[in-house]
């Protein structure tokens, strides 16, 4: 980075480039950068992909792109292989979860891993409250909104 950036206070996260900043670093890439908030947002998206646009849709929009229509496999990977795998990739890691070492030695305390926990789901949990926040301004009812 350049130095006028960092002499600008507003640009750069304090936390980051402080004496603890490696711990917080790495809580915050272990919680909220990778594992199970990108699995939860990928079931997510294939389920909004496959299902709520529409896999008939989505077939039609990329052979109108690329001009044929793709394998019918890609259709059913859409709505039900993507979604499966994801789900279970993400039940596993959940199962499979175990708590964040730094350096293989250091064990945070338990408020480091309830923060870490919190930045991750607050950052998952932004996709369905828009959603809500988006449904509730609509006007009519979600059946007719559907329909």
């Amino acid at each position: 980075m350049c130095p006028s950036v960092l002499h600008n206070p507003s640009t750069v996260d304090p936390f980051f480039f402080l004496q603890g900043g490696l711990y917080f670093l790495q809580l915050f890439d272990h919680y909220v950068c990778s594992g199970n908030n990108l699995l939860l947002l990928s079931v997510c998206q294939s389920i909004a992909i496959g299902w709520i646009y529409g896999a008939d849709r989505l077939y039609d929009n990329i052979e109108d792109m690329i001009g044929y229509r793709p394998w019918p496999l890609m259709k059913i990977c859409w709505l039900y292989v993507t979604p499966t795998v994801c789900l279970g990739t993400f039940i596993f890691s959940v199962v499979k979860y175990k708590p964040l070492k730094f350096n293989k030695t250091y064990i945070y305390p338990t408020w480091a891993y309830a923060l870490g926990w919190f930045l991750g789901l607050f950052c998952v949990l932004l996709v369905p409250l828009w959603i809500l926040f988006k449904l509730t301004q609509m006007e009519g009812t979600l059946l007719e909104l559907l329909l």
